[in-house]
């Protein structure tokens, strides 16, 4: 493949930036516009079906895009000594997982599903946050590694560690408020993203060159 020149970084960055905002915007905006529910005790999936719920979809699709977006761009921009082979395929399988819980909504009040729509959900719910967080934790161990991400390399792996453990801290403490505390790790995870993505946005031409050249051949194991 041909690698990104640094204007082209630039606009992948800001592309993956603009649908992070998006799927924020869509988020804050379905809730508001539902006062049946409790936002700190309904979960985020309870506002994929109902009123508005077509634009909350749409911020899911286009997370899930931001998501495949953000592979591509560490994929072919990264140094050779920084990259994990898993870490694209983990994202691109977590926006897929994405992609299907927005398709897919689980029960809500009122709205009720079967069986297999419920468990459709819920394993690719499940699968979406635990992919994008194992690529998390994944890269940010490496970033180091590579001289232009190394000032962000500390931060973004305690994030993306805060961002897994408050996932598992949700799943296993089920008196933790069912929609504050999801809201919660996805607000973690949509930090990572989003700082990923600035930092994408000024990788210069030589190191996308260097990296784009080699593809994943250098990945550490």
């Amino acid at each position: 493949m041909d690698s990104l020149d640094a204007s082209g970084n630039r606009r992948l960055g800001t592309a993956i930036l603009c649908l992070l905002v998006l799927f924020c915007l869509a988020a804050l905006g379905v809730q508001a516009s539902r006062p049946e529910y409790d936002w700190w005790q309904a979960p985020l999936s309870f506002y994929l079906a109902g009123p508005n719920s077509t634009w909350l979809r749409l911020g899911y699709y286009g997370l899930a895009g931001g998501s495949v977006l953000l592979a591509i761009g560490l994929y072919r921009t990264l140094a050779p000594a920084a990259r994990y082979a898993l870490v694209p395929a983990l994202l691109v399988a977590g926006g897929a997982a994405l992609a299907v819980t927005a398709t897919w909504p689980g029960a809500s009040p009122g709205h009720p599903v079967s069986d297999l729509g419920a468990l459709v959900h819920g394993l690719s719910a499940i699968g979406a946050f635990l992919f994008v967080g194992t690529a998390m934790l994944l890269q940010s161990a490496a970033l180091h590694r590579d001289p232009h991400w190394r000032p962000l390399a500390a931060w973004l792996l305690a994030l993306a560690t805060l961002a897994f453990g408050g996932l598992w801290l949700h799943a296993l403490w089920k008196a933790l408020p069912r929609g504050g505390s999801q809201k919660a790790v996805i607000a973690l995870y949509l930090l990572w993203l989003g700082t990923a993505a600035w930092r994408l946005r000024s990788t210069p031409a030589a190191m996308a060159a260097e990296g784009g050249a080699t593809g994943l051949e250098g990945s550490p194991t």
